[in-house]
């Protein structure tokens, strides 16, 4: 009966070559649905037309078409089975969470001089990556150590075809060997590039070991104010070192993965260690279309996860995985050019690091979970014929009606989604400030884009009745229907609704209550941050104004390099001449106005 029904797709495959390479199943509109490999193609895609599992009935069910790929060996269809399902997005594959929105590390290897700079995507360039990081802080205070520690470069000449004509200020406090003057030779930097890659490996002892020693020839030669120097940086090692967790004592390099699932989405918890230290963990979800049994999401995950990143010796997972046609190991031994020991837990140490994994993604499950109900609690409460998943706050920010500005923030699914957080500087101006005639101006400007930004589902206005009076006026004006609209005044957290004359009042602890707070809340900071920038450069901007040669361009220039007018005010000549961008001529009239 089945294969009569899927006769069209049956006859196709039947021309399938005997070969290993990747197949896709291709919906009615065209859309690839599901990616697989295979170790001999027309087999394997056959043998879905016997296959009675729920996963195969449906794929052929909704399946019009299925191609395929032929590769050269197994391997090649492990790595092009990857690169598709990140390219088709799949729904019936278990798909990792694009990398792209976390930080990255990259260690310049492919220049003569290299850097350590931060980026968002890998790319085959020969260069080190290292990350994803869930926070940019953490990267930002990597690349600080490395300049503070090991003086590798930080700016963007194309060394060595073009330099500056003098050192930069990082020379002159220390954190920069200048390769660009040649006061470093080549093989001196590599040396420190090399120190450098053992510090993100987490090698820090063989490093603390070299500086003993240059700490000590600066010591002999009585030059103590290097040596301080130098024993600085020891402390600083040695106070990170102190932070990671040691869990073995056999110097091993290795990543543990555990495994979370909930709600069609799996959380994946990493641990790397290195020489035996904890060094990093990293959080990834994947998201899950159908019940896939644990094995698969472990065997997907890691095949989408070392695609571009390093491999280390052991791999521990949480249970065995079936190879299927493919030998897994052999695949990670021959990316990685040596063996790769993939298993599970044989010591109390990687038994007590995966518990405590398992530990760190409930309590992410759990935030989860207090979305949820705070969701579901407000689809109640406001009699909601849907789970409000959007909600977008508004509040306006200003200082005796002077630099006025309005923000608007959006929350999905209970999280900030910072790509459709919107500022705006207030037209509006009267003598006396009027917070409601602002509201106004903000909202309509909001609406005037509601056809490429819809509205969310939930309205938030930061205020009391007056200010949801005034909403409400131009939403009337305008002729558009908030599914709802709410005000949520600070003072004792009342919650108001139109047509409505006594406001509502949740109890202190409900979920619902804290993610309306931490929407204005947030509104409030966004728009408090933009007030604070405007103001800012209403001081600066007149009094750099005034010198002759420094225009807009180089105004901008300027504020990249210092955030206050005191602190162009103490620079030396010599940091301004060394600003990109601002020629002498131009910062000796800086410096001549501020010190005359």
């Amino acid at each position: 009966m089945m294969e009569e029904l899927y006769k069209g797709i049956k006859e196709k495959i039947e021309n399938f070559p005997d070969s290993p390479g990747v197949y896709l199943f291709i919906d009615y509109t065209g859309k690839v649905i599901y990616v697989g490999k295979a170790k001999n193609l027309r087999k394997r895609v056959m043998s879905y037309l016997t296959d009675d599992s729920p996963k195969a009935k449906y794929i052929l069910r909704k399946s019009k078409d299925v191609n395929y790929y032929v590769t050269d060996s197994e391997t090649e269809a492990l790595i092009l089975e990857s690169v598709l399902i990140k390219k088709y997005k799949p729904i019936m594959n278990v798909q990792l969470r694009d990398d792209k929105q976390y930080p990255l590390l990259k260690l310049t290897l492919n220049e003569e001089y290299p850097r350590l700079i931060k980026t968002r995507r890998f790319e085959d360039d020969g260069a080190k990556y290292l990350g994803p990081y869930p926070q940019s802080s953490t990267v930002r205070e990597t690349i600080s150590l490395v300049k503070k520690i090991f003086n590798l470069r930080s700016c963007n000449w194309n060394l060595p075809k073009s330099k500056p004509k003098r050192p930069c200020l990082n020379y002159y406090i220390g954190n920069c060997k200048a390769p660009c003057q040649g006061y470093v030779s080549k093989e001196e930097y590599w040396d420190m590039v090399k120190d450098v890659l053992s510090f993100l490996e987490g090698k820090y002892e063989k490093i603390i070991e070299k500086l003993f020693v240059e700490m000590k020839n600066y010591s002999d030669k009585l030059e103590f104010e290097k040596a301080a120097k130098v024993r600085d940086k020891i402390k600083t090692l040695q106070n990170l070192g102190e932070r990671q967790k040691i869990i073995s004592f056999n110097n091993e390099n290795k990543d543990l993965i555990q495994l979370y699932i909930e709600d069609h989405k799996a959380k994946i918890l990493v641990y790397l260690v290195r020489e035996g230290k904890l060094i990093e963990k990293r959080i990834f979800t994947l998201n899950l279309s159908y019940d896939f049994v644990k094995d698969e999401i472990i065997r997907a995950f890691i095949l989408q996860y070392y695609l571009n990143r390093e491999i280390p010796d052991i791999i521990v997972i949480p249970q065995e995985i079936s190879y299927e046609d493919f030998d897994i190991i052999k695949y990670l031994s021959d990316k990685r050019g040596a063996p790769v020991n993939l298993r599970l837990p044989i010591n109390e140490d990687e038994s007590k690091l995966l518990e405590m994994a398992l530990k760190d993604l409930s309590m992410e499950s759990l935030k989860s979970e207090k979305v949820w109900s705070a969701l579901i609690e407000l689809q109640k409460l406001f009699g909601l014929d849907d789970i409000p998943l959007s909600i977008e706050g508004f509040d306006i920010s200003n200082l005796q009606g002077k630099e006025a500005v309005g923000s608007k923030v959006f929350f999905f699914k209970g999280f900030p989604d910072k790509d459709r957080y919107r500022r705006y500087k207030i037209k509006y101006v009267e003598e006396s400030p009027n917070d409601f005639l602002m509201l106004q101006e903000v909202l309509r400007r909001r609406l005037r884009r509601v056809d490429e930004d819809p509205l969310a589902d939930i309205v938030l206005i930061d205020g009391g009745k007056g200010q949801l009076s005034s909403a409400m006026e131009v939403f009337n004006e305008i002729g558009i229907k908030p599914k709802l609209i709410i005000a949520l005044a600070k003072e004792n957290e009342e919650i108001f609704l139109p047509n409505r004359s006594k406001p509502i009042i949740l109890p202190k602890d409900s979920h619902a209550l804290h993610l309306l707070q931490q929407v204005r809340d947030e509104a409030h900071r966004f728009a408090i941050s933009y007030h604070r920038k405007l103001h800012r450069k209403k001081i600066l901007e007149p009094s750099l104004m005034k010198i002759p040669g420094v225009g807009d361009k180089r105004w901008k220039i300027l504020m990249e390099h210092f955030s206050s007018i005191e602190d162009i005010k103490k620079a030396s000549l010599e940091d301004l001449k060394n600003i990109p961008g601002i020629p002498e001529k131009v910062a000796e009239k800086i410096y001549m106005y501020f010190n005359r």
